[in-house]
């Protein structure tokens, strides 16, 4: 249905995505002021902000990581530190949902969604980062898309169906309406 394809589509981007960046480069990342000045964090940033103007319907991109408390903070966000919408490093994000969490244990890819935050509606897609070396989830490469948008392509994708039924009814009615009228007739005759 319109629905998985949907989930599919946001999580090939989302591959598509993790491949453009280094697991290297995202170690370095500390989740804390500091990476604003480094050299790591403003290419990983610079590069996201360019993804996401290359595709309008995704909204958020971002890396998040797991402080040892277990803790989720925004490592790199796609938005301008201008922005109101901008995740400075190290900006706990206390949203955390379960299927967030499982990223982090389990290291699985996922879409979830419609999941409510500070930022809105959303659907989401979550791909481990992990460390070769150790096999440790260094960090998540998240994606966003607008709720409301996602909803609204999966109701024009069910649209012929929905018509479809409309006019099959409305024939059914006609039909019927025909039979009772016949009936009527015969019994005046």
């Amino acid at each position: 249905n319109e629905s998985n394809n949907l989930h599919q589509q946001l999580l090939v981007k989302n591959r598509l995505i993790k491949e453009a960046f280094s697991t290297n480069q995202i170690q370095q990342l500390t989740g804390s002021e500091a990476d604003v000045s480094s050299p790591d964090y403003i290419a990983i940033k610079e590069d996201l902000i360019r993804l996401r103007i290359t595709d309008p319907q995704i909204r958020f991109i971002y890396f998040m990581g797991q402080k040892p408390d277990g803790k989720i903070v925004f490592l790199v966000d796609s938005e301008l530190p201008e922005s109101a919408d901008y995740s400075p490093p190290g900006q706990e994000y206390p949203e955390v949902s379960q299927a967030l969490q499982d990223v982090f244990v389990l290291k699985g890819e996922i879409t979830e969604g419609p999941s409510l935050d500070r930022w809105g509606t959303w659907m989401s897609s979550l791909n481990p980062i992990v460390d070769p070396a150790t096999g440790r989830v260094i960090a998540v490469l998240g994606m966003d898309v607008d709720a409301s948008d996602w909803n609204m392509h999966i109701f024009y994708a069910a649209m012929p169906i929905i018509i479809g039924t409309l006019i099959l009814l409305f024939i059914i009615l006609v039909f019927s309406y025909m039979q009772q009228r016949n009936e009527r007739e015969k019994q005046i005759l």
